[in-house]
């Protein structure tokens, strides 16, 4: 009986080792972390500009990321420039992960996105976008990817889109979290070795 009672416990041990969430988490504090940046988008610490001292519109950056100091975001200590378009990318391989999930922290100064849009594209589908205005605070934002389980090339990106209207101090990111779960080990191939250990251990008593 206790034979049983302990492969269930094995089984059941494996089944939720199987199933134990698989992050990528990247607080940028050592480094760019492999994120692609392009045009406005800078890797560094912000010391809390504000937009109308330096000329333009708007509230301050923040001062430091939301966990430690360094962040990407759209000039750091500056203004964004007018007209463009910048990008923070990076391709994730999700091929054997299901219920994936992205969050971040988010510093938003770009003007109610009547203007200036910050947005996030998964493989060019627009999953998120922010109101444009984080009320001088960093705040979380979670989006489920799970369109796009067991796909494995996913490409994440924050977009930012200026205008010549108005410049601010824009979008900083921090702390992004992007995490699934793999795919769970069949139970009944836990359940079909396990009961062979079982019937090995019960031939050997019985020899």
């Amino acid at each position: 009986m206790n034979v049983y009672r302990n492969l269930l416990t094995t089984i059941c041990v494996l089944g939720l080792f199987a199933t134990t969430t698989h992050a990528q988490f990247f607080d940028f504090e050592s480094g760019d972390g492999g994120w692609v940046a392009t045009n406005d988008f800078e890797w560094g610490i912000p010391v809390g500009a504000d937009g109308s001292v330096l000329g333009g519109s708007g509230g301050v950056e923040p001062t430091g990321g939301s966990s430690g100091d360094s962040v990407f975001g759209t000039v750091i200590g500056g203004l964004h420039s007018p007209s463009t378009v910048s990008t923070l990318s990076q391709t994730f391989d999700l091929s054997t992960q299901t219920g994936a999930t992205l969050s971040f922290m988010e510093w938003s100064d770009s003007g109610d996105n009547s203007l200036d849009i910050s947005e996030v594209l998964v493989n060019g589908t627009q999953v998120y976008i922010s109101d444009g205005d984080s009320l001088t605070a960093w705040r979380q934002v979670d989006v489920d990817l799970s369109a796009f389980d067991g796909q494995s090339a996913v490409d994440i990106t924050f977009q930012f889109s200026s205008t010549a209207v108005v410049d601010r101090v824009g979008w900083y990111i921090d702390d992004v979290d992007v995490s699934a779960v793999p795919e769970p080990m069949s139970f009944g191939l836990l359940l079909a070795g396990g009961l062979g250990i079982l019937g090995y251990r019960r031939n050997r008593r019985s020899a």
